[in-house]
């Protein structure tokens, strides 16, 4: 059987970890996610938490303006 699917674009791919890092409060998920994304920027942990926490900021101020319309 052939496997069909196919990879997500890196750009794709570290947004997705981000996002789900952003999302999680618990420090050992986050933790979980901060590593995987910095094996996934070449061992980069500064630019993994950099952009974990850029997305957290931007999923907070999208739920501040969805709250205020």
């Amino acid at each position: 059987m052939t496997n069909t699917a196919t990879a997500l674009p890196l750009d794709d791919l570290v947004q997705l970890i981000a996002t789900r890092a952003a999302q999680h409060w618990d420090y050992t998920a986050k933790c979980a996610f901060t590593a995987l994304l910095a094996d996934v920027l070449g061992g980069d942990y500064d630019a993994a938490y950099q952009l974990i926490e850029e997305t957290g900021r931007k999923l907070l101020a999208a739920e501040y303006e969805e709250d205020h319309q």
